[in-house]
């Protein structure tokens, strides 16, 4: 985990919010309690309150380890409902 919050921070990112997109490449995301749908379109993220609606190309999960996952991809929009 030390290494990814290195990575992040390196580029710029704020690794105290619930997520973070790095274009051309995908995003973080924490605080995740389970994927209610993947395509390589839409990702649908849930979390305790909210659902986290990712769309983009290509998107596809890279690994997810407590609570925390990694979306490659383009990532072209996040809605957040809830």
């Amino acid at each position: 985990m030390k290494l990814l919050e290195q990575i992040l921070g390196e580029l710029g990112a704020d690794t105290l919010k619930a997520f973070t997109i790095i274009p051309q490449f995908g995003g973080y995301f924490r605080s995740i309690k389970s994927v209610k749908e993947l395509s390589a379109e839409k990702i649908i993220l849930l979390q305790r309150r909210c659902v986290i609606i990712i769309g983009g190309e290509n998107l596809d999960i890279g690994s997810y380890f407590e609570d925390d996952i990694l979306i490659k991809g383009d990532i072209r929009e996040i809605k957040i409902e809830g």
